[in-house]
Formats: C-alpha cells, structure tokens, sequence
C-alpha cells in the first residue's frame, strides 16, 4: 500500500456524469491487481475530509485508470479536475480476484461494477476464455461498450431495463440461459447489491466458483474503522475494504 501522489494525464467526459481518468501513478500501477481499489483524496484542503473509494478500470504501468460517476460532492470535484492536476491516492487496497487458469470465466457486471471485471478481462483475455454479461438502466448508462468490445472476449451479453441497447431487461433474465449454453467453470461478478442477490439465488443450482466484488461506503479503506463491515451467512462481519471487496458469492448474508 503506498500513498502516492498521482497526475492526472488525461480527464474525459463520457456522458451521464460518468467519467473517466487517466492517472500516473507508477508506484500504485506496478502492483494493482484485478478487483483492487484506491482511496482519492479528492481536495488539496481537508474538505471533504474522507477519501472516495475507487476501482480500478485498467492498470498500463504507469498509469492507472479511474472510471466513476459524479452523483455528490465529492465525485463532483473529483470530475472538475484536468490535465497537470494531482490527487493524493492510497493503494493499491483490498484484495483481488483469482486468475483461474484453465478455466472458463464468466463475468457479470452491473451498472458501474464493470470496473473489476473490465480490468480481469483487460489482464486474462487472451490466457483463458472470457464471457461477459453487461447490463444498466439504459445506453447511457454503458458508455464503456466500445472499449469492452476491443476485448478478446469469447462472448459478450448486453442488458438495458429500457430496451435501449442489447436485450430488454434486467441481466438477471437471461443468466440462467447463458450459464445453461456457456457452462462457465467460474462466474465473477461486481454490481449493486440488488442484483449480487438475485445472482446468489440464481447461481446456487449450477456447480460453480461464484466471486463478487462488493461496493461499500468507507471511511479509511484498510481496516481501521470498520464502517464498511458486511454480515456472512454464519452472522460474522467480514470488511470489504481489507479482507474484501472480493468474496464468495455465497458467503455473503445478502437482503431477502
């Protein structure tokens, strides 16, 4: 874990408040793994005072890749930063996800938790075959496509609930069809906790490696404060920030 202080190399907007940074932070790039996350100071000033949690898309030493949407403060100031300016970054935190050589992997991201999963494919796509089910609101909300389609991806499903892009629906519809023709050994997946739940129910017939990367509101990011404690199903709470955010699918006690 280093505290590095990181220049901003490339700022753009993709539409949708979404945005997307491209940051040297050389220290941090030797060692991120898939599924690690960083901690932003997003002011000079102590206001706000805490650091955002961010993932990272992509990883090409020595720079880093943030992508994110503005929806407060914080991500607010963090978007109205450009080229030549610097942010105070800590990481690379938590842990990451497993390679799984040999194995067919299939990955499901929801919404902004595309993040993990772009960056395994980003890193395994030509050792193993890779699928991938995409899905969000609407076309607005996957301003990654075509960058996911520069991939060497073996398969690619795309979701929208409004019928906007790819097929009409929610990507939990047609997961059960895609695991019945693709038979993955191992399902990766990173989203909002609405849908890790239905994928805990969905996935639980079929033999199968089941990882999620969680999102959590956090306050240090490396096991200090513990806001950011999750229950398992034995009523344990684990952290997402330093003993996550990847877990076992199925170890999570997820919302009935």
């Amino acid at each position: 874990m280093l505290d590095e202080r990181g220049l901003i190399e490339d700022a753009r907007s993709l539409g949708g408040n979404y945005h997307l940074l491209k940051i040297a932070a050389p220290g941090i790039a030797a060692s991120a793994k898939p599924g690690h996350f960083v901690m932003v100071r997003v002011s000079a000033a102590y206001d706000p005072l805490l650091r955002r949690p961010l993932g990272i898309l992509e990883c090409r030493p020595p720079y880093i890749g943030l992508y994110f949407q503005a929806l407060g403060r914080g991500t607010s100031m963090l978007a109205a930063l450009g080229p030549g300016d610097s942010l105070d970054i800590l990481g690379p935190l938590g842990n990451s996800f497993p390679e799984f050589p040999g194995k067919k992997v299939l990955l499901i991201a929801g919404g902004r938790g595309i993040v993990p999963l772009y960056h395994y494919a980003q890193v395994c796509a030509e050792r193993r075959p890779l699928f991938l089910i995409y899905g969000g609101r609407g076309k607005a909300d996957l301003p990654l496509l075509d960058r996911i389609k520069a991939l060497r991806l073996q398969g690619l499903f795309i979701f929208s609930e409004d019928g906007s892009l790819g097929q009409k629906g929610l990507l939990t519809s047609g997961l059960e069809k895609i695991v019945r023709e693709e038979r993955p050994d191992v399902t990766l997946s990173c989203g909002p906790e609405p849908m890790l739940a239905a994928l805990a129910g969905l996935l639980k017939p079929f033999p199968m490696q089941n990882l999620a990367s969680l999102e959590a509101i956090m306050g240090c990011g490396f096991g200090v404060c513990q806001g950011c404690a999750v229950r398992t199903v034995t009523g344990a709470l684990r952290k997402v920030c330093d003993e996550g955010p990847v877990f076992p699918l199925e170890e999570i006690q997820w919302p009935t």
